[in-house]
C-alpha cells in the first residue's frame, strides 16, 4: 500500500510505503501525484519512507521507476528512508534519479531525512 500526504509543500512528493507495492499503487497513486507535482512545477523533490515496505510487484512500473526516470532531469533531491526489506526499491529508486541527488537514511531517522529535502527552499 502507497500512502501520500495529502498536504504538499510546493513541489515536495511525499510517500510511505506500506506492505506491497502493486501496480495499482504505482498507477492510481504514485504516477498521478507526481504528474500533478510536474504540471505545476519545474522541479520536484521526493521524500519516500520505506521502512514498512515489505516488497514491490516486481513485474510493474515500480521495477522500471517509468515516471521518475523520464522526468530523472527535474529532481532536486531525494531523500529514501528504510531498512533492509527497501534496499531493492531504493536502488531502483536511487538508479532513476540523477547521481548526487539523494540521501539514504536508515529507520529512526525520519526528521533528519526531512531536514534535509527541506532545506535551501
Amino acid at each position: 500500500m502507497l500512502e501520500i500526504k495529502p498536504e504538499r509543500e510546493r513541489n515536495i512528493v511525499f510517500f510511505r510505503a506500506d506492505g506491497t507495492l502493486t501496480e495499482e499503487d504505482y498507477t492510481a497513486v504514485f504516477a498521478p501525484t507526481m504528474s500533478a507535482v510536474l504540471a505545476e512545477n519545474p522541479t520536484f523533490r521526493l521524500y519516500c519512507d520505506l521502512t514498512g515496505l515489505i516488497g514491490w510487484d516486481e513485474a510493474s512500473q515500480w521495477e522500471t521507476g517509468a515516471i521518475l526516470a523520464r522526468n530523472a532531469g527535474r529532481c532536486e533531491r531525494a531523500a529514501i528512508v528504510g531498512g533492509s526489506s527497501w534496499a531493492g526499491l531504493a536502488l531502483l529508486l536511487r538508479d532513476s534519479l540523477p547521481s548526487g541527488h539523494f540521501e539514504f537514511y536508515t529507520d529512526g531517522n525520519q526528521s533528519r531525512a526531512l531536514a534535509w529535502i527541506r532545506a535551501a527552499l
